[in-house]
């Protein structure tokens, strides 16, 4: 093809790319004020089955009612504010004009021309996605689901055990409202996954698990070793905290940020960077730990369920049901923490212990990565040697957040995926929030920009 020739059929492909992405955006905008409408009306429907699903969630899984209720609340207050159509705003307002798109693609090579052809490509056709969800938090596998859909993609799920019915509501629910093209399938059974010509997996859990239902998948020939992986693995924050006042005074905030779903999520901070030394601080957030531990029973005991009253009227069966203690006991918690506790003392270590939560301060040379969310480790350094930390903790780190009056205080050097979050923040992120760095609607949608 000679150059003139190539130059016109570029044009023409960039101007049919253009159209369709043009069109992909409105059709994107109308998908999320339908899903936005539609999720709202989970919550307030009284026969959504979101209250049954709540009550199994409570019998049946780790979850405290309490930290089921706090997640329902902040989901649906971000839904109220409008954060899907923002979402997709974010995503297609930095699209280039369709002139200066044509003139991007004159000033390229002739590989443009293979761009082209696949953005077209992918958006006339719908991608095949397969999500293995996290079970650690109540929904944490939501955004995900959203992201597929508002996408346009197809879904198929994968569910944790660990969290197998509000979200098996959710999806149930949204098939009534149009969405069955959409959501294909969603399983607990990883064997039960149907074999398809999946586009892409996005993988959200424990690099621990990665390997093993990657070999599973494959082995099963379940999608193809060719297949390409999303996979987020971070599994805590750390939180920056610019002064002791600072500190008293956002202290609700700040133990939210530790504390909250018994510190298991990737948001919740694992480790506290601070010119100020953890002694300086002790009074203050051992009391702020106990206030805690008094509004929220869950917190108490690690790994017990505690009932409300509207369970303890219900059935012999469904009490037994509660009253199991979980994988792990919390005696052995228990034992593991007085332990800690007596070695922190024989090597003179700084610390604040209440129940079986523990905050403990190292020198910023040997800190650990966070292993047991019931300790956090405090380090007694400065802004500078927060980069250090950030690159040692590599991709295990998810999120910084800052206790004070500016998170733009903090300097930005560490990472391009890292922002510089509130603290308040860290437990009531946004839909469109980016777990390990990543806006998984933008990943879902290259073609977009």
């Amino acid at each position: 093809m000679d150059k003139l020739a190539r130059s016109k059929s570029h044009q023409s492909s960039s101007k049919e790319a253009y159209e369709l992405g043009k069109n992909w955006s409105k059709q994107a905008k109308e998908r999320a004020f339908l899903l936005q409408e539609h999720l709202i009306k989970w919550f307030d429907d009284e026969q959504s089955g979101m209250q049954e699903a709540i009550q199994q969630s409570i019998l049946g899984t780790d979850f405290s009612s309490e930290d089921i209720y706090f997640q329902l609340s902040a989901i649906k207050s971000r839904l109220e504010t409008g954060d899907l159509v923002h979402w997709v705003d974010q995503c297609t307002s930095d699209r280039p004009s369709s002139d200066e798109s044509r003139h991007w693609l004159d000033a390229q090579s002739t590989d443009n021309e293979n761009i082209e052809a696949y953005r077209v490509t992918q958006l006339r056709e719908r991608s095949h996605i397969l999500c293995i969800h996290a079970g650690n938090l109540p929904l944490v596998g939501l955004q995900d689901v959203i992201a597929v859909l508002l996408a346009g993609h197809c879904y198929t799920g994968k569910i944790s055990r660990k969290d197998p019915y509000l979200l098996s509501s959710i999806l149930s629910w949204l098939i009534q409202f149009g969405w069955r093209e959409q959501i294909q399938h969603w399983t607990q059974n990883t064997a039960e996954i149907p074999v398809n010509n999946y586009d892409e997996v996005l993988f959200a859990g424990s690099e621990s698990s990665l390997s093993s239902v990657r070999k599973t998948l494959t082995e099963a020939r379940t999608l193809d070793e060719e297949t390409p992986w999303l996979n987020r693995i971070a599994s805590f924050s750390i939180a920056y905290c610019s002064s002791k006042e600072a500190v008293i005074e956002q202290s609700t905030e700040f133990m939210d940020a530790l504390m909250r779903h018994g510190g298991k999520g990737c948001r919740s901070v694992g480790v506290v960077v601070s010119p100020v030394g953890l002694n300086e601080l002790r009074i203050p957030l051992e009391n702020a730990m106990k206030n805690v531990l008094e509004q929220n029973g869950s917190l108490r005991q690690a790994n017990t369920l505690e009932q409300s009253d509207a369970l303890k009227q219900n059935n012999s069966a469904n009490l037994k049901m509660a009253e199991i203690p979980l994988q792990g006991g919390n005696r052995s918690e228990s034992t593991r923490l007085t332990y800690k506790k007596a070695y922190n003392i024989a090597v003179d270590r700084v610390f604040v212990d209440v129940g079986d939560w523990m905050i403990e301060e190292h020198p910023i040379e040997y800190v650990p990565e966070p292993s047991n969310n019931r300790v956090v480790y405090w380090v007694h350094a400065n802004q500078e040697d927060l980069v250090n930390l950030v690159e040692r903790f590599g991709s295990a780190l998810q999120s910084i957040y800052y206790v004070g009056p500016k998170a733009s205080d903090v300097k930005k050097p560490y990472k391009y995926s890292f922002d510089i979050e509130s603290i308040d923040s860290a437990q009531r992120p946004p839909l469109y929030w980016k777990p390990d760095g990543i806006d998984i609607l933008r990943y879902l949608c290259p073609f977009i920009i």
